[in-house]
């Protein structure tokens, strides 16, 4: 019986020994097991351009390079060709905090921050490398910054997409020429009011209707990029592009600075980096498409004319006489872009 005890003793502290190490063992195993989760992001990102354009094209590479670097923690779903909120509409879903971005005109946030309209106001810039410029400068990081106390973080602001200039019949070389003429503008009161300081008789129609509307005299001419026109196939209506530069294409990208601020420092380095890198890209990219157009349309026959850009300039100073721009912002451009075109 002593024996039996002594066995039944022995098996018995055995066996809580090994209970006891399976047990630590198993809270061992939970311990390492218990990472901290990490938050996704995924969000809408939203454009007005074809797919196959350059912007468009740029904007996917960004994303998958932000996906990539953030080990999945931030993934886009990309709209093009205004599929879902766009303009002002995009601007209200950022400000009220939607996992959202929005990559559209800078303009669109003038309800918000009215000095954006003024930045790409017309006769501004004689490169793209000056907005380019202008866009890191402390007076439109003080614009950015009431960007933000509006709900708004910029990204970037010079993703472009070329000048715009007229195409017509004729050369048009200032604003006594072009004086009268029926010109066709997009529905946009800036674009009216510019068109109309230049001297010209703005007709809004659909871009849809430009061609026929040329061809059968309604309107003397239109106005766009070189690169639209040749994707338009408007060298088969047109003589001339007056190259008067009146407006950059320029987008920018916006996202809610409440979402901004839920984002890791980390996530938020990778996404500044990425957007910054890919406007550099896409502007690259619309150079050389804007050079092989004008190429392509010389070849046909279309000729380009150098204007009196300073009469033009003059001109359309007017539009910037605005009182809800605040007084004094067209000066102080004028002071950048001396500084600019200084160095």
């Amino acid at each position: 019986m002593k024996r039996k005890r002594s066995f039944m003793t022995i098996l018995l502290v055995v066996s809580l020994v090994l209970s006891l190490g399976l047990v630590g063992c198993s809270s061992s195993t939970d311990q390492s097991s218990e990472q901290p989760a990490v938050k996704k992001h995924i969000f809408k990102l939203s454009n007005v351009f074809t797919a196959d354009q350059p912007l468009n094209i740029t904007l996917n590479e960004v994303a998958d390079n932000i996906k990539e670097r953030t080990n999945g923690s931030i993934e886009f779903q990309i709209y093009p060709n205004g599929e879902i909120a766009n303009s002002q509409d995009g601007v209200e879903q950022v400000v009220r905090g939607a996992d959202f971005i929005l990559v559209d005109s800078p303009s669109n946030m003038g309800p918000w921050v009215p000095d954006y309209e003024a930045l790409i106001g017309p006769m501004l810039y004689d490169t793209r490398e000056e907005y380019s410029q202008m866009c890191q400068s402390d007076l439109v990081k003080e614009l950015n910054l009431k960007a933000e106390e509006a709900g708004i973080k910029v990204l970037a602001l010079d993703y472009t997409f070329g000048f715009r200039s007229l195409a017509g019949q004729e050369a048009i070389k200032n604003p006594e020429e072009f004086a009268g003429k029926k010109w066709r503008v997009p529905k946009s009161q800036l674009w009216i009011d510019t068109l109309t300081a230049m001297g010209a008789q703005p007709i809004t129609t659909a871009w849809s209707e430009v061609y026929s509307a040329v061809q059968e005299g309604v309107v003397a001419g239109f106005e766009t990029s070189v690169s639209d026109m040749y994707d338009n196939h408007m060298e088969e209506i047109i003589k001339n592009v007056s190259l008067t530069k009146h407006f950059l294409g320029t987008t920018g990208v916006m996202i809610s600075k409440t979402v901004w601020d839920s984002l890791t420092d980390e996530e938020q380095q990778i996404m500044q980096e990425e957007f910054t890198a890919g406007a550099i890209r896409n502007n690259e990219r619309i150079d050389v498409i804007e050079d092989e157009a004008r190429k392509a349309m010389e070849a046909a026959g279309v000729e380009f004319t150098e204007v009196d850009t300073q009469a033009f300039r003059d001109a359309t100073k007017v539009v910037f006489d605005n009182s809800k721009f605040t007084p004094g912002f067209y000066d102080e451009m004028q002071d950048e872009l001396a500084i600019i075109r200084s160095k």
